[in-house]
């Protein structure tokens, strides 16, 4: 079971189904599920339920959702209990913590035989990790703009199964969780559709795990990292490295912080959500390859502006 296949799967719809679920009195089966969100006489149409079927399918891969013996659903077990719904951050973190679950999938990049290459979200992990390995001050991301070319050259071959994004389709739906996940923003260029890699939502839920305190530049970096393992740092962008030969990412190659990184953290300093230090004799790093200073530490603030 994939994340990215079957296709039409909307993260954004999920967060309905849990909350529905978190509230339902009994459990109900897929079917139940189908009948409360697309009642008979809405859009009749044979491909009218798919979006809701692939989702609870993906939610499935995930362990967001869980089939019982008796074919009922239920919340996964991994799925904390609560009784207010989830609001729209909070379902986003517990994506976070579904889709990056590295005891499920283990190497993302280690190809596996048959379904199990892309079970789990082990697909969706491939996709995530490339598109944050690519340039944040670049243009945006489409299949018919520049993500085949770019992934020709640097996985160095035009087989599309190599590569961690295999079509259009799948792009169409790595697209949808990307933005879901807080790692993208959908481009705002006039007559440049796409997505841009840049991660502020998920940085920023990052930074909620770690205390209000001045901290080394490059251990706020690793912490990071680990927290969301496709960006760099994080255990799946260093097996694309390995994979590729080189990081991609021209702030790496700039012996600066990650692009998409150092942007986002660039908009939450804006925000009043970090604040950094140049402090003599420390070891600092320039959070973008247009930036002069090197910065040394950071102080993280849990307040800061809307």
């Amino acid at each position: 079971m994939a994340v990215l296949n079957p296709p039409r799967t909307l993260p954004g719809l999920g967060r309905a189904i849990v909350n529905y679920l978190l509230d339902a009195r009994r459990s109900p089966t897929e079917d139940d599920l189908i009948a409360a969100f697309k009642p008979d006489g809405l859009n009749p149409g044979a491909e009218a339920a798919g979006g809701l079927k692939n989702t609870i399918s993906s939610l499935r891969a995930i362990n967001v959702l869980e089939t019982n013996p008796d074919g009922t659903l239920q919340l996964g077990a991994q799925v904390p209990a609560r009784k207010a719904p989830f609001d729209p951050p909070e379902f986003r973190r517990l994506l976070q913590s579904r889709v990056f679950d590295l005891g499920r999938d283990g190497d993302v990049w280690a190809t596996q035989l048959g379904d199990g290459h892309t079970s789990g979200a082990r697909d969706l992990n491939r996709a995530l990790t490339w598109v944050l390995a690519q340039d944040a001050l670049g243009q945006p991301l489409s299949w018919t703009e520049n993500l085949q070319t770019l992934q020709s050259e640097q996985f160095g071959t035009t087989d599309r199964e190599s590569w961690a994004i295999v079509n259009d389709t799948r792009w169409v739906a790595a697209s949808r969780w990307i933005v879901a996940l807080g790692l993208a923003t959908p481009s705002v260029m006039k007559d440049r559709t796409g997505v841009v890699p840049l991660p502020v939502a998920a940085v920023e839920d990052a930074l909620r795990t770690m205390p209000a305190e001045r901290l080394p530049i490059h251990d706020l970096l690793a912490r990071i990292g680990q927290t969301l393992p496709v960006l760099h740092g994080g255990s799946m962008r260093s097996g694309l490295v390995a994979l590729l030969g080189a990081d991609p990412d021209p702030g790496i190659l700039a012996d600066c912080a990650d692009s998409s990184v150092g942007q986002a953290l660039r908009i939450l300093e804006d925000r009043g959500r970090i604040r950094f230090e140049t402090l003599p004799d420390a070891q600092g790093i320039r959070l973008s390859r247009f930036d002069a200073a090197r910065q040394t530490h950071a102080i993280v603030n849990h307040g800061g502006k809307k």
